[in-house]
This record gives C-alpha cells, sequence and structure tokens, in this order.
C-alpha cells in the first residue's frame, strides 16, 4: 500500500535524517519526494510504500516522530489506481521574473491551465534589492507540443503585467 504524507516544521538540520530514519525502523520505502524550506519553515511530502498490514505501525512510528522532533505529520492512504501513475515528465520550464506584485501566479497558471498545459512543479521567491521586490517563480511543465502557442500567451501576460517570462525547452536550453 502507498502512502502520502505531509510533514513540516521550524527548519533545523536533521529533519530528513529524522523522518527517514523513523521510515527506515519500519521497513517503509520512499518512492517518491518533495521538500523545501520555506521562511524557516521546511516542508516534505513523501509517497511511501508499507505493507498493508503495517498501517497501524506506521501511524504509531509517525505520531511518536510527531512528540519527538515538534514536527506536524499527516497521512493519506493513497488509492492504488492513483499509487501506481508515473508522474508527468516536464519538457520546459518557464521563468517569471519581475516586480513583486499581486496576480502574478494566477496570470501565469491561468493561461497553463487556459491550454491544458499541466504544471509539475513550482517554485516562487522574492528577493529584495536596492530598487524593491523582485519577484521570481519557475514552473516545469508538460506543454504537450504546444511550445509556441504557449510562449506567444505567455508574451503577451508578461506585457501585461509588467515582467519578464521566458520559456525554455528541457531538451535544448537547460542542463
Amino acid at each position: 500500500m502507498h502512502v502520502l504524507l505531509s510533514i513540516s516544521g521550524k527548519d533545523r538540520a536533521g529533519i530528513v535524517r529524522d523522518v527517514a530514519e523513523s521510515l527506515l525502523n519500519i521497513q517503509a520505502n520512499i518512492e517518491d519526494s518533495s521538500m523545501t524550506a520555506l521562511r524557516g519553515r521546511f516542508t516534505m511530502m513523501l509517497i511511501v510504500h508499507i505493507q498493508a498490514d503495517d498501517i497501524s505501525e506506521l501511524k504509531a512510528t509517525l505520531a511518536a516522530l510527531e512528540q519527538r522532533t515538534d514536527l506536524t505529520v499527516q497521512s493519506q492512504v493513497l488509492p492504488e489506481d492513483e499509487a501506481s501513475q508515473l508522474c508527468q515528465e516536464p519538457d520546459c520550464v518557464i521563468t517569471v521574473s519581475g516586480a513583486d506584485q499581486a496576480g502574478i501566479v494566477h496570470a501565469v497558471t491561468d493561461v497553463l491551465a487556459n491550454m491544458g498545459v499541466s504544471i509539475v512543479d513550482v517554485s516562487t521567491q522574492i528577493r529584495s534589492n536596492d530598487t524593491g521586490d523582485m519577484y521570481m517563480m519557475a514552473l516545469e511543465v508538460v506543454s504537450q507540443g504546444q511550445s509556441e502557442a504557449l510562449t506567444q500567451r505567455l508574451q503577451d501576460t508578461a506585457r501585461q503585467l509588467a515582467v519578464e517570462i521566458q520559456l525554455h525547452d528541457l531538451s535544448s536550453d537547460i542542463l
């Protein structure tokens, strides 16, 4: 059986080790994960595989982990059809940069949703400099062969927001 874990807490060295050790102790296999630190908070999402009869042991282990580390842990058993889905492979990265303002994420993701483009990963960050706050966003997407039309629509959005938006083909521009 596969279980989705969402774990967060105050950032410190050793969080990943502590979680991995707890899971190893019950022979839970970490199959997929995403982890990041945001403003002094660390968060991770994991999909782990356990034997079906180990769910009560997993819950006990997670409760002990919360007590020992002050982390917050949520778990959800995944239906088998979800657990067997493979992650889509992104073929493009979209980068956005410009003066910080409300609505950037919505405007860009609205274009993507309207074109049926799937987002695999998003990362955003504000950086302060001498001229004010600079907003940066990177999105890994599955463009489904629409890179030319997508580039045009994103450029229209970039003009409306007065930001820079670039689409990078993963097969040639990056890596």
